[in-house]
């Protein structure tokens, strides 16, 4: 989990909620380790071909599956670091984005 002072928190929370998950629980966190546990699926219980998975239905279908699942864990983890941030940095800017 990432640490934010005051001043820059107040410019992460100024982009938005949305913009910290995006970034934070998805693009962070759910697309890439999604993809990399992708690949490492088709290689324990592949066919050995990867080239030819790739352009299967089941690599991709478990690809995504993979990238759900770390997305969803991504955002929990995501929203729980802004939750701690906010009470952190209760006083500092506007009390309305919350």
């Amino acid at each position: 989990m990432r640490t934010y002072n005051a001043d820059e928190w107040q410019s992460v929370r100024e982009a938005g909620k949305g913009a910290f998950l995006l970034k934070h629980g998805f693009l962070g966190r759910g697309l890439p380790l999604g993809l990399v546990m992708g690949v490492a699926l088709e290689g324990l219980v592949g066919s050995g071909d990867f080239q030819a998975a790739v352009q299967g239905f089941e690599f991709w279908g478990r690809t995504l599956f993979a990238v759900a699942v770390f997305t969803a864990s991504g955002c929990i983890s995501s929203l729980a670091n802004w939750s701690v941030h906010e009470r952190r940095h209760a006083g500092a800017g506007d009390s309305a984005a919350r």
